[in-house]
C-alpha cells in the first residue's frame, strides 16, 4: 500500500524532473564491414596466442613434473658412487617412504644413520649398502 502510495506521489512537489530516471538506446548501429573484419582478425590473435601459452605451458609443466618425480623416486637411481643409502620406512616396514641419504663412505653413512635415529627415534630407519644390510631401527 506505501509503495503504491509513494509512486502515485513520485516526484515529490517542489521538485521537476528534466529528463526520465533511465534512459535506452539501442547500440546496434548499421554493421561495419571493417569493423567485423578487425574484430575477427582480432579473435585469430587471440587463438593463435592461446595456442602458443599452451604450449608452452604444458611442456613446462611435463618438464617440472619429471624433476619432481625423480626427486620423489626411493631408488635414486641417478646418483653415481653413492652405494650407501639411509631409507625411512613407512610404519608396516613395507614400503621405503623417503631416502633419506645416498653416502659414499661408510663412516659419513652410519654417522648419517645415527643423526637421523637420534632425530626421529620413533621411525623405522635402515642403513644398506647396495642391498645388504648394515643397520637398522628398531
Amino acid at each position: 500500500m506505501r509503495l503504491r502510495n509513494a509512486a502515485q506521489n513520485f516526484p515529490p512537489p517542489g521538485l521537476t524532473l528534466i529528463a526520465p530516471p533511465f534512459t535506452f538506446r539501442s547500440m546496434v548501429s548499421e554493421p561495419d564491414q571493417d569493423g567485423q573484419l578487425h574484430t575477427l582478425g582480432l579473435l585469430e590473435q587471440l587463438r593463435a596466442e592461446c595456442k602458443e601459452l599452451w604450449g608452452t605451458s604444458s611442456k613446462l609443466y611435463f618438464r617440472v613434473d619429471a624433476l619432481l618425480r625423480e626427486l620423489a623416486n626411493p631408488n635414486l637411481h641417478d646418483i653415481a658412487n653413492m652405494a650407501y643409502r639411509v631409507e625411512l620406512w613407512d610404519r608396516h616396514a613395507k614400503h621405503i617412504r623417503w631416502t633419506i641419504a645416498a653416502i659414499g663412505h661408510v663412516t659419513i653413512a652410519q654417522a648419517t644413520f645415527d643423526a637421523a635415529v637420534a632425530e626421529w627415534p620413533h621411525e623405522r630407519f635402515t642403513l644398506r649398502h647396495g642391498i645388504s644390510l648394515i643397520r637398522e631401527h628398531p
